[in-house]
């Protein structure tokens, strides 16, 4: 029962697609002539398909356009409600930093760009959490994930760092405005 709502509704939003993307073509009369035709604009929505949830602690791949795969581990969450160096740095402004070994391996054939802000955590009662916001950048952490360019073949490991309001949420991997991989804690 439930494979035929999914085929009807992968059926519609083929017809949907396929008609949206008629109405914006000139239309052709049986002469050969063009004739150009009025189309209403369509509002477009992006659904991220291949999202996928796991435990904190797995790997798992990522494909995207042609030649970029990714290979994305983020370790279970550390937490401390201390600075995360016993030297320097300030406590949590909002009561935890929760702390993750990300390992990430290109699998494909480009170079991609990677950094922090390709990772949000989704925190209850917080919302939407950068590891930019609270004390986060003064945590006293060492070697966080920054920037980089990753070429095909190569192996990324580093922490990264967030200042929440409780150690329990999602870690988010956005490569653009939505969520592709989420990791549980």
């Amino acid at each position: 029962m439930h494979l035929g709502r999914l085929t009807a509704t992968t059926l519609l939003a083929a017809a949907v697609g396929m008609s949206a993307g008629c109405a914006a073509a000139p239309s052709s009369s049986p002469l050969g002539q063009t004739q150009p035709t009025s189309a209403k604009p369509v509002p477009t929505r992006t659904i991220v398909k291949n999202s996928r949830v796991v435990d904190a602690g797995r790997a798992v791949p990522f494909v995207a356009q042609r030649g970029v795969r990714l290979r994305l581990k983020a370790s279970a969450a550390q937490v401390s409600r201390t600075s995360l160096s016993s030297n320097y740095g300030y406590p949590p402004s909002h009561g935890y930093y929760v702390t993750f070994a990300l390992t990430i391996t290109n699998t494909g054939s480009k170079s991609v760009q990677i950094g922090p802000a390709n990772f949000v955590l989704t925190v209850p009662g917080q919302g939407r959490v950068t590891s930019y916001d609270g004390n986060g950048p003064y945590s006293g952490a060492h070697a966080q994930l920054d920037t980089t360019e990753i070429a095909p073949g190569d192996v990324i490991r580093a922490p990264l760092s967030f200042d929440v309001r409780t150690p329990h949420g999602r870690l988010l991997f956005v490569p653009d405005s939505s969520a592709a991989v989420i990791w549980r804690f």
